[in-house]
């Protein structure tokens, strides 16, 4: 082999090694960046979503449930007056 070709050799193996430097690197960079965020959520005290639209849907219901209430208060009130007018 002549030296050029043994140049050839080292540069490629200088960049395979620093491409996989560059790798776990770029995986601790991550790791990092992942934790941080972790960490400021569960400050922010934040819901998941199945919790959110678990309360959303149980809302829901109690105001369907306050408006049936609410007619039927409605209704009672009406015939207590037609009852003590009838007095």
């Amino acid at each position: 082999m002549s030296k050029k070709e043994f140049f050839k050799e080292d540069i490629a193996k200088i960049f395979g090694g620093a491409s996989s430097a560059l790798e776990i690197l770029k995986e601790e960079i991550e790791d990092r960046i992942k934790d941080r965020v972790e960490k400021v959520i569960f400050k922010l005290d934040l819901v998941n979503r199945n919790d959110f639209l678990v309360v959303k849907e149980m809302a829901e219901k109690a105001r369907i449930e306050n408006e049936k209430l609410s007619k039927k208060i409605n209704l009672l009130e009406k015939k207590i007056l037609l009852i003590n007018k009838k007095l």
